[in-house]
């Protein structure tokens, strides 16, 4: 499934998805987030990762793979960033680099799942900061998260990379 997320006039954030969050794949995102069963991201970032060398197999560019952080509570309390996990899968499949921490996540927010547009809007203000792992401003940026909603977070994260001199 392919879209965008409209971030200005001008601008929008291409989206890639492996398929639709209901009927398995959103019993396997309910294991791996709340079940602790951590190698389910590895194998939905492999699944993820081999439909993008299927979708771009002459793909110019070789963007950096940047995970959604967790807050450090949030890692704490889980054990593991999730996104992080997928984003790693991807990148054994697909042999981009990935900087883990490339964003930081400096503010705990609530949970997205019960909020409407506006509540994640300001929920995730000033959520995020760039991290030590985003040295070069010549390679484009891959977000990549665990579900996609209403592309609140990906704009956020977006628009903070955009800021920063980073293609997104």
């Amino acid at each position: 499934v392919s879209g965008g997320i409209q971030l200005s006039n001008e601008t929008t954030l291409p989206v890639f998805s492996w398929g639709k969050y209901q009927g398995g794949l959103k019993q396997i995102l309910a294991l791996l987030k709340y079940g602790n069963q951590a190698e389910l991201g590895i194998w939905l970032g492999c699944q993820l990762g081999q439909q993008w060398r299927v979708s771009n197999p002459h793909s110019a560019s070789r963007p950096v793979v940047v995970p959604i952080p967790l807050h450090s509570q949030r890692l704490r309390e889980r054990g593991y960033n999730q996104a992080a996990l997928i984003a790693q899968g991807f990148c054994r499949v697909t042999g981009l680099p990935w900087a883990e921490h490339g964003l930081i996540r400096i503010k705990a927010t609530d949970a997205m799942h019960r909020l409407g547009l506006n509540e994640r809007q300001s929920n995730l203000a000033g959520a995020f900061q760039l991290g030590n792992e985003l040295s070069s401003r010549q390679r484009p940026i891959l977000l990549v998260d665990d579900i996609y909603t209403t592309g609140t977070t990906g704009n956020m994260v977006a628009v903070l990379l955009m800021r920063a001199g980073y293609t997104v």
